[in-house]
């Protein structure tokens, strides 16, 4: 239980009150040598739903896949955190 919550979305916006989901969407990227990014996340805590996957070709994934661009975009925005350089992510 609890409130559901948007923490990032599709393209360029990223809520500041969390630093998990953003790492999140970051690690995805360079866990997929950079051909995928996982956003769009929201739920409650840490239990995520309806999250829109980036393809770098644009292929797959719903109307939402903004392919390049859309990671382009999000990484632009992106601010790294703590657990983004805990875990050794490259700066955005």
């Amino acid at each position: 239980a609890g409130e559901y919550k948007k923490y990032n979305n599709n393209w360029d916006w990223s809520s500041d009150k969390r630093n998990t989901p953003q790492a999140f969407s970051h690690f995805t990227f360079e866990a997929s040598g950079g051909t995928l990014l996982i956003c769009d996340i929201q739920g409650v805590g840490d239990v995520w739903t309806d999250p829109q996957v980036h393809s770098v070709s644009g292929d797959g994934y719903g109307k939402g896949n903004m392919g390049k661009r859309g990671i382009n975009r999000f990484l632009q925005a992106h601010e790294c955190n703590a657990i983004c350089r805990w875990l050794g992510l490259q700066n955005s």
